[in-house]
């Protein structure tokens, strides 16, 4: 059996799944997995159906082009695809996907819940460890719109980024890029979709008018509530994504910047717990890791386990990813 990735889009996150792809095909030979194929923005996806035994879709364009190039794809004859979130950018898009989450298997590549970190709090709390959730809390924090203020507050001409189109964009920037990492973990740890959002979003320091640079988002579940602050213009910010989970027995921290550890607090004591095994993401040593490519090579392995050889492992669907953007899309600005 041999599998081929084809994948549009050849920015980061392109380049960062190709990576992906081909450590996976090293620590999982009996996969099968061919060198990606980069397709060019625009190529017809009817005429690529047909040409490879097992092909894979990897759709990293841009976020407005994401729900065509499914619907396209699911027409064109793909089952099996891999779509960057946000699957859509809006309720129509929302509403065009929704008959094909029965009909094609899709992945997204929400790769933070499929970390070390994220996975051992997901354990702890199926194992009642935590108690009940009080609350979720953290931030989401970059400091690119920030950056970008500052050089151009001195002088430096605009970089040209296809985010400052509103078509390839879809109309927003921190809210559908971040927002949706932090919302899909506090759905993963909850195990369900919020009741209701409120937010605040503001547009300081952006590029074009509708790009949002700062969100704070309060959301009720049906087991707790949960609380996010999600920016792109936060100044000496790095990718720095942090949970707190509330729990009335015990607290967990965890943070993407120290990956293989999280931070227990039980009354006043807080202790250390650190990854000790390498059968996740890319099989490195604890502490020795790849960053982000941890959760999108995880991912990948699940998805052709179960597409391929019929296992029955988690990652994050197409139905979840529809569900938690139905919730934002209903979100209450203020």
């Amino acid at each position: 059996m041999k599998i081929t990735p084809l994948i549009l889009g050849k920015g980061n996150s392109g380049l960062a799944l190709a990576k992906s792809f081909s450590i996976l095909s090293i620590i999982k030979p009996e996969m099968g997995i061919q060198a990606p194929e980069f397709i060019a923005r625009g190529t017809p996806l009817k005429s690529l159906a047909g040409r490879w035994e097992n092909p894979v879709l990897v759709i990293s364009n841009p976020h407005g082009l994401h729900a065509s190039t499914i619907v396209e794809a699911a027409q064109a004859g793909f089952k099996n695809l891999v779509c960057e979130k946000p699957v859509c950018v809006n309720q129509e898009e929302l509403n065009l996907l929704r008959p094909l989450a029965s009909s094609i298997n899709l992945a997204t590549l929400h790769g933070y819940r499929q970390m070390w970190g994220p996975q051992k709090i997901k354990k702890m709390l199926s194992d009642d460890v935590l108690g009940t959730i009080i609350s979720i809390e953290g931030r989401y924090w970059q400091a690119s719109a920030a950056e970008r203020a500052l050089q151009a507050s001195q002088g430096e001409p605009p970089k040209k980024t296809w985010k400052n189109d509103l078509i390839l964009s879809g109309g927003s920037d921190t809210f559908l890029d971040l927002s949706t990492h932090w919302v899909d973990l506090c759905c993963y740890f909850f195990g369900e979709v919020p009741l209701s959002i409120i937010g605040w979003k503001s547009f300081l320091n952006a590029d074009a008018p509708y790009r949002d640079t700062h969100i704070e988002l309060m959301m009720k579940f049906a087991h707790g509530r949960a609380l996010g602050s999600v920016s792109k213009t936060v100044h000496g910010a790095t990718n720095h994504l942090e949970v707190n989970v509330i729990g009335t027995k015990k607290s967990v921290t965890w943070s993407f910047l120290s990956p293989d550890e999280i931070i227990i607090g039980e009354g006043r004591d807080l202790r250390v717990e650190t990854r000790k095994e390498n059968n996740q993401g890319s099989s490195q040593a604890p502490f020795h890791g790849t960053g982000w490519l941890e959760g999108y090579i995880e991912i990948l392995k699940n998805f052709l386990e179960n597409v391929h050889f019929g296992q029955p492992v988690h990652y994050p669907t197409l139905q979840e990813s529809l569900n938690m953007m139905d919730s934002l899309f209903a979100t209450d600005w203020h």
